[in-house]
């Protein structure tokens, strides 16, 4: 597992929504806005999570999927 699942397990662990996405979809939707996410503090990266959960829920499981494998993940 890479460290950017890891936070964000974490973060969404933080935020009472643990389980609510696959990580690797949620880095996949962070990825289309921030193709490098090492210089996100860590409340950025909070804060695109909940965003990337957003985009999660609003998509259909296919498409996540698919941009997830798009980034190798």
């Amino acid at each position: 597992m890479s460290i950017y699942l890891q936070t964000i397990r974490e973060a969404l662990a933080r935020t009472g929504r643990a389980g609510a996405a696959d990580p690797r979809h949620v880095e996949a939707w962070m990825r289309l806005e921030h193709g490098c996410l090492d210089g996100l503090s860590r409340q950025q990266f909070t804060e695109e999570v909940t965003i990337a959960l957003q985009c999660v829920a609003a998509a259909p499981a296919a498409d996540s999927e698919a941009l997830a494998a798009s980034f190798g993940l």
